[in-house]
């Protein structure tokens, strides 16, 4: 069976983008936007 995801929207990439700044950990950033660490890592 074939894996599919999603991308973040612009929303969230603006807050992974502010959290980053923030030194908040990738785990963080994925529990506050409700989504895998995996998803949040593609996007950085």
């Amino acid at each position: 069976m074939p894996r599919s995801f999603t991308q973040l929207t612009m929303d969230e990439r603006r807050i992974v983008s502010q959290m980053l700044q923030a030194k908040a950990r990738l785990a963080q950033i994925a529990s506050i936007l409700g989504r895998h660490r995996s998803t949040v890592h593609r996007e950085i």
